[in-house]
């Protein structure tokens, strides 16, 4: 096993490329530094780095190991948040995270509400990725997590409060443009910038295509809707995205049209039930749900 002050040793050579970098980040000397990187390759039984030309190459071992050490470090990271958070006691700052197309639509209207009612609160906002969002609560970065998929964590409650749908985002010179409501098999063949499968969209586009009993041709996978609508616009084909990142400015080149075929986005409302709910939170959970519930009915189960 190596020792703390090792790992730090060599992850600091691994982070400047040099010796000479790592002992100054360290504040130690050169010396000192190689005499203990040669004594942890002997304990380790691998070499760490192939000496070319007076440089420090690391070997695939090392980097094997430093990918490692960097999870280690983010989880130090994590917890020093965690501590922070507790050293500072209750404040008057909400933290609160949302998927991209709900925080770039109508979580800014319900912040604006809720800000009204708290003249004196901070707001801490932050755009989460499905992956991002679990720990974002579990770890009390945030208080509160609004999502287009529910948070599979035993600690998180996930509550359903509403929902959008998709919608096809096509150029304004399409053939459709002029087309209120659009089925699926009227965009058979398009060229379609899609989400994997395994995403919350691409799950609910898999689904309206198998029931229309059409096969999904996907020319460009994207991550975000914003993306999509941005292929759009750039006559990169048409999109299927959701009715919340419709909802946002978009170029003047794009139109969204509805369908006529059912494909809802759910939308959730997460907290961690071991954080103690203050009232602010409790007012947030209400101005959201009520924000939800003025959208037009489309948007609604």
């Amino acid at each position: 096993m190596l020792t703390v002050r090792q790992i730090e040793i060599f992850r600091a050579v691994m982070i400047t490329k040099t010796v000479n970098g790592a002992a100054r980040m360290l504040g130690t000397s050169q010396p000192g530094l190689s005499r203990m990187l040669a004594h942890m390759e002997d304990r380790l039984r691998f070499r760490l780095f192939d000496r070319t030309r007076g440089r420090l190459v690391p070997t695939q071992e090392a980097r094997i190991l430093f990918d490692e050490i960097e999870r280690i470090y983010k989880g130090f990271d994590d917890l020093g948040h965690v501590i922070q958070r507790l050293a500072k006691g209750e404040d008057r700052t909400f933290r609160v995270g949302a998927s991209p197309s709900l925080g770039h639509s109508v979580v800014p209207q319900m912040l604006g509400r809720l800000t009204a009612n708290y003249p004196g609160l901070t707001i801490q906002f932050d755009i989460l990725s499905v992956e991002q969002a679990g720990d974002y609560l579990a770890l009390q970065r945030g208080e509160y997590a609004l999502s287009v998929f529910p948070i599979d964590h035993p600690n998180i409650l996930s509550s359903r409060i509403g929902a959008g749908r998709m919608v096809c985002a096509v150029p304004t010179s399409h053939r459709l443009a002029d087309r209120e409501r659009i089925s699926v098999a009227d965009i058979a063949g398009e060229q379609l910038q899609s989400f994997r499968p395994d995403t919350p969209h691409g799950r609910i586009i898999a689904d309206m295509f198998a029931k229309a009993g059409l096969d999904l041709d996907v020319s460009t996978y994207i991550r975000f809707a914003e993306t999509a609508v941005a292929f759009v616009a750039s006559g990169m084909g048409i999109a299927l995205v959701d009715s919340f990142t419709a909802m946002q400015p978009h170029a003047d080149t794009v139109r969204f049209l509805e369908f006529e075929e059912s494909g809802l986005l759910p939308v959730y409302i997460n907290r961690n039930l071991e954080s103690p709910r203050a009232i602010i939170g409790e007012t947030f959970e209400e101005i959201a749900r009520s924000t939800l519930m003025k959208l037009p009915r489309h948007g609604i189960t």
